[in-house]
């Protein structure tokens, strides 16, 4: 896993917390060989997650400009 570490900017130990969030996901998973940890990607929940995001994403989206119509239509007090 410090292989992985070297390509962020940040300490090997913030990258172990990361891919074990990742990890508890199902997203990666870490196989030992020898004494180091391979950390390789499971693509089929990785597209999962994708879709799901991309479903709260429109989602958001359509509420956000349902706000805006409500809010451009609703009079303003002056003050």
């Amino acid at each position: 896993m410090s292989g992985l570490a070297a390509f962020y900017a940040m300490s090997f130990a913030a990258v172990q917390k990361h891919v074990a969030v990742l990890e508890r996901a199902g997203l990666v998973r870490k196989d030992k060989r020898g004494r180091e940890q391979m950390v390789s990607a499971d693509h089929e929940r990785l597209a999962l997650a994708r879709q799901a995001l991309d479903r709260y994403e429109e989602i958001w989206r359509e509420r956000s400009l349902r706000m805006d119509r409500i809010l451009a239509e609703t009079p303003r007090e002056t003050t």
